[in-house]
């Protein structure tokens, strides 16, 4: 008698429940209180207790939480800078995944050691040499910044690799990034006025039509491999409509680089459809018709202006002189994330200038990851760059070849399709600087995880038969839920 149940006394069990009664209420308080000053301010506050407590008590549920989130950049209207609020969010993320980490078993611990190795050298190299670069930077605090968000984006890849251990998770997170990308989109369509869209353009909760349009685009292959994944039928509708109202949302962004993107996702799945190729070349003709259709019957005239017309909007003076700067660095760069702050000084003996203030006034980046890449980091910069996407394709492409020598459609096509995301985001940087898009990464940090779940598949790699720190099978015993 007198003594807590857990074996504590009594009187130390009730201090415990009132000091995070206290917290919790001063919590309360304060969100109360940011409420009252600014709603936006009550909203982020309410939003970051509630994924600070499912994060540091799930690194799983929390990387599905963080993947919602990183599709509402707005939530970043009521911070600014390093403290901006996805930023926070990315960090109670890697601390869950540092705990879980330090008091997991031996397989989550070593988790992270099955990342390729070639794969991690590329993040390595970029992270070096982007927070090298301030040594030369013009500005060596915007260097840093630059490098700061490369390596909270690269922490993605190990946090990645602990959520997702099973087949379950892997639906989870996919299923997150539908959800992001349709939340977004019906956010543009109920509040476009407070997305900073601009000439009828969809610009959703990233807050950029173009950047909206890309996130769109590999979110379409997603919605189809995760439908063809679920066994109910309603959650299988589920998907496969979340995927044609992220087409629909492509299409209202109003984006060329956005449909230049698709265009390429839909060739390729002809290409690397393997076994549902002539599926996707059905699917491929449908995407052309309605395209035609909707910006020749349908859309308003000024719609279909905006996607046909021929200027640059700017572009192709950002990006001479972006060249300019590359001939000028080949190697080093100006630095990492000086792009806009250098640009101005290679303005000089490049011909005349149609939109100068995009540099001098208003500089811009260099709207193209390559030429931003080369212009700030140089040839081994992009080099690095193009390994984290080239070996990142490659690893789901291994996946894939496993997965279909056991027998499995479902994550086959999961596998192939995430191969189809990766080309929607190389392909749409064309016209973007992307490079630390958190949807980006995060498709990069997938792609060695779901090869480690095809090692399974096959039989590859399996630890000694009596391990007690053995996780159920992701292939072999799938969660009957779906």
């Amino acid at each position: 008698m007198g003594a807590h149940p857990r074996g504590l006394p009594l009187t130390s069990a009730r201090r415990d429940y009132a000091g995070w009664f206290a917290l919790l209420l001063a919590m309360s308080a304060a969100v109360g209180l940011a409420a009252g000053i600014k709603p936006s301010l009550g909203i982020a506050g309410a939003i970051g207790i509630a994924f600070s407590l499912i994060t540091l008590s799930d690194v799983t549920a929390g990387l599905v939480l963080f993947t919602i989130l990183s599709f509402l950049d707005v939530l970043n209207s009521s911070s600014s800078g390093s403290a901006s609020f996805i930023k926070v969010a990315g960090l109670l993320l890697f601390g869950s995944w540092y705990a879980q980490r330090l008091v997991g078993t031996a397989s989550t611990r070593s988790s992270v050691a099955r990342i390729p190795g070639n794969l991690m050298f590329c993040v390595v190299a970029l992270a070096l040499w982007s927070a090298l670069s301030a040594v030369w930077a013009e500005s060596s605090g915007g260097a840093l910044t630059s490098t700061m968000t490369y390596v909270l984006n690269m922490l993605l890849l190990p946090i990645t690799m602990v959520a997702v251990r099973r087949r379950e998770h892997l639906y989870w997170v996919l299923g997150a990034f539908l959800a992001g990308a349709i939340i977004s989109t019906a956010y543009g369509f109920v509040s476009p006025g407070a997305t900073g869209a601009v000439q009828g353009r969809l610009a959703g909760g990233i807050g950029d039509a173009n950047e909206q349009a890309a996130v769109l685009v590999a979110a379409i292959p997603i919605a189809i491999s995760l439908g063809a994944a679920m066994k109910r039928p309603a959650l299988r509708l589920l998907c496969w409509g979340g995927g044609l109202f992220c087409l629909i949302g492509v299409f209202t962004t109003l984006s060329r680089g956005g449909l230049i993107a698709l265009g390429c996702v839909m060739f390729a799945a002809v290409l690397f459809g393997g076994r549902w190729r002539t599926r996707a070349a059905v699917l491929l003709a449908i995407t052309v018709l309605g395209t035609v259709t909707y910006y020749f019957a349908l859309a308003p005239l000024a719609s279909r202006q905006r996607v046909t017309m021929s200027s640059t909007s700017g572009r192709s003076d950002i990006w001479r002189v972006g060249w300019r700067m590359v001939q000028a660095h080949p190697f080093t760069g100006v630095g990492s994330g000086n792009f806009q702050a250098a640009s101005v000084h290679y303005v000089q003996g490049i011909g005349t200038l149609t939109s100068a203030y995009l540099i001098v006034d208003v500089p811009h980046v260099a709207h193209n990851v390559y030429l931003e890449l080369l212009a700030d980091l140089g040839v081994p910069g992009l080099l690095a760059f193009l390994g984290v996407a080239g070996f990142s394709m490659l690893a789901v492409a291994k996946a894939a070849r496993r997965f279909e020598r056991a027998g499995d459609r479902d994550m086959e096509l999961v596998s192939r399709c995430m191969f189809l995301a990766l080309v929607a985001f190389m392909s749409a940087d064309f016209f973007l600087s992307g490079e630390f898009s958190k949807q980006l990464w995060l498709t990069f940090a997938l792609c060695p995880a779901i090869l480690a779940l095809s090692q399974t598949a096959t039989g590859a790699e399996l630890p000694p038969v009596g391990d007690p720190s053995l996780e159920p099978d992701p292939v072999r015993h799938p969660q009957p839920a779906y």
